[in-house]
């Protein structure tokens, strides 16, 4: 794979999904405050500075009549550390 390549992954159930991606998830996706976050597909990963772990997930919004949303979610493992950087409503 080539530097800044998106390496697709077959669809797969979540049991099934890579360790290092499982780990990405529960790493980065612990702590957010307003809206909770359930995977539905890991799409695959990109090595960029890290790795940058892509999934889709439905994203449910905190509030008064709860939002419910399909979302495109990039997190990057770096050094042992995960960072979401970018959550994208897709539906």
């Amino acid at each position: 794979m080539k530097f800044g390549e998106v390496e697709i992954i077959e669809q797969q159930d979540l049991t099934s999904m890579p360790q290092e991606a499982a780990s990405a998830w529960t790493g980065a996706m612990g702590d957010i405050v307003g809206a909770q976050y359930k995977p539905i597909a890991y799409i695959g990963g990109q090595p960029v500075k890290g790795v940058n772990h892509i999934f889709i997930a439905q994203q449910t919004l905190i509030l008064a009549k709860p939002e419910r949303h399909i979302v495109l979610v990039t997190i990057n493992e770096f050094d042992g550390n995960f960072n979401t950087v970018c959550i994208e409503r897709i539906i």
